[in-house]
């Protein structure tokens, strides 16, 4: 029975298809089962359909909203006269204007996609800043214009259209920025305003000072390039803390001025917190004078174990190394033999590679059939690539270095610290590298063919960017030798 009325409805969709004009009683529609409407439905709304995924694709409700919404409104009327059982040749109209005018909007909106790209970055930016809902009112602004601009678009008024635009990318930018601000920043400056209610300035002024100087470095680094987020985020947590100390400074004082707290009690608590973390090593301390000894024994201590891990970490790997190596080239006593009289020769050789650099100048590190030369005392100037004069006992060192496997592949590789864009990181690490490869082309028989230079940007740090320390020791060369035993 159904399928009969099935074929029926259909016959009367293609006769009204072909433009003849069919009016059905609302009961010959809204009465019938739900997969016979559903089958009527997908028939007539086809193309209508495909219109909206292709205007949808071309995000035609943002960059041509008039079209879009006049096309929507076609839509809504062939789904409200279908509801009702209301009459076909009325619904094929409408669809046929849905799908016109959705067809128009995806057009219109391709060519929007073009005339407006910078101001559409300039959204999407603000979209990932949370601009909506750190600067509501200067995002709201911005697509006010931005959808005057896509109207004008629309008309054919291109020329105004493209100032409109214009204008819409720069509101965009500024919600954007404030945005980033807010996110950065925001938290420091509560902190800063409570630590003026705490009368840090009077209490701690040498923190408080700090804390507003740093917040001022973070916001001028924002403005000057909103993309570097990795250092105006360093700078605002530095002020962060500066303010944090500055109210623990502030209120400690008031607690002694109203004699809550004595100086001693002070004391007191701090060299209990100094005695907790010696008991982890069942260390006894003192403060006879100060907590400078127990301070220092407690680090001496930690040092000495770190050194001991180490020690023990590079132990395990050698062996494991070893083990490897051996259980590969064990076919016959004559091979093995051979293998461990190489791998006493390039400990040796390794040894007296290490034995050229002191700590603070490099670290010889062993990785597969590699050495790594890693040049911590070659340190860069934040955003320089050059060589310095105080470098040449260092290199001289490298070159002795490398003087030692003769016909070897060198690999030089550039880092940086994770302040500065990720591009301009890759372009300056690449820069160091390429500065360090032309000294060894000039000063060492290594055949150009031998000798790489690549940068890794900020990819690959050694030590915490967080820290000044730490981020010079990123702006370092690795000098990767790949001996010919």
């Amino acid at each position: 029975m159904h399928n009969g009325l099935t074929r029926t409805l259909f016959t009367f969709a293609l006769i009204a298809s072909a433009g003849l004009a069919i009016s059905l009683p609302p009961t010959a529609i809204a009465a019938q089962p739900g997969e016979v409407m559903q089958e009527l439905r997908s028939s007539l709304f086809e193309s209508a359909n495909a219109a909206v995924n292709r205007a949808n694709e071309a995000k035609a409700s943002l960059l041509s909203p008039t079209n879009y919404a006049k096309a929507a409104e076609f839509y809504r009327s062939a789904e409200a006269t279908l509801a009702r059982g209301g009459n076909i040749e009325s619904i094929r109209r409408d669809l046929e204007g849905a799908t016109e005018t959705f067809l128009q909007a995806a057009e219109q909106a391709e060519l929007a996609a073009t005339t407006f790209q910078t101001a559409i970055s300039a959204r999407d930016d603000a979209i990932n800043a949370d601009a909506e809902g750190y600067a509501g009112e200067e995002w709201e602004m911005a697509e006010e214009t931005f959808r005057d601009a896509t109207v004008r678009l629309e008309r054919g008024s291109l020329e105004r259209a493209q100032r409109e635009g214009n204008k819409a990318e720069s509101q965009f930018r500024t919600a954007e920025l404030i945005a980033i601000k807010d996110n950065y920043l925001n938290e420091t400056r509560a902190l800063l305003a409570r630590a003026e209610k705490e009368k840090a300035p009077r209490y701690a002024p040498k923190s408080y000072t700090r804390a507003s100087e740093l917040l001022a470095e973070a916001e001028n680094t924002l403005e000057t390039n909103r993309y570097d987020t990795d250092r105006p985020r360093s700078l605002a947590r530095d002020a962060k803390h500066n303010a944090l100390h500055a109210i623990y400074v502030a209120e400690l004082e008031q607690s002694i001025r109203s004699r809550d707290l004595t100086l001693e009690d002070i004391l007191l608590q701090w060299e209990g917190s100094i005695s907790s973390l010696a008991d982890l090593f069942d260390l006894a301390v003192h403060f006879d004078n100060g907590e400078e000894q127990a301070i220092s024994q407690i680090g001496g201590l930690i040092a000495e174990t770190l050194s001991e891990n180490a020690a023990l970490a590079a132990t395990l790997e050698d062996r494991e190394a070893q083990l490897n190596t051996l259980i590969e080239e064990t076919a016959s006593m004559e091979r093995l033999s051979r293998l461990v009289a190489r791998q006493e020769r390039q400990k040796e050789r390794l040894a007296a590679v290490e034995a050229l650099f002191s700590e603070k100048e490099a670290i010889v590190l062993r990785q597969g059939n590699g050495i790594i030369l890693r040049m911590i005392g070659l340190n860069f100037d934040f955003g320089k690539a050059d060589l310095k004069p105080d470098h040449n006992v260092l290199l001289g060192n490298v070159r002795h270095a490398i003087n030692m496997f003769p016909e070897s592949s060198i690999v030089v590789e550039g880092h940086t610290d994770s302040f500065g864009s990720d591009t301009d990181n890759l372009v300056l690490s690449q820069r160091r590298a390429d500065a360090l490869q032309q000294y060894l082309l000039d000063n060492t028989p290594v055949s150009p063919g031998n000798l790489t230079a690549l940068g890794y940007g900020e990819s690959r740090p050694v030590a915490n960017n967080e820290t000044e320390e730490g981020r010079k020791r990123n702006r370092r060369i690795d000098v990767v030798i790949y001996p010919k035993w």
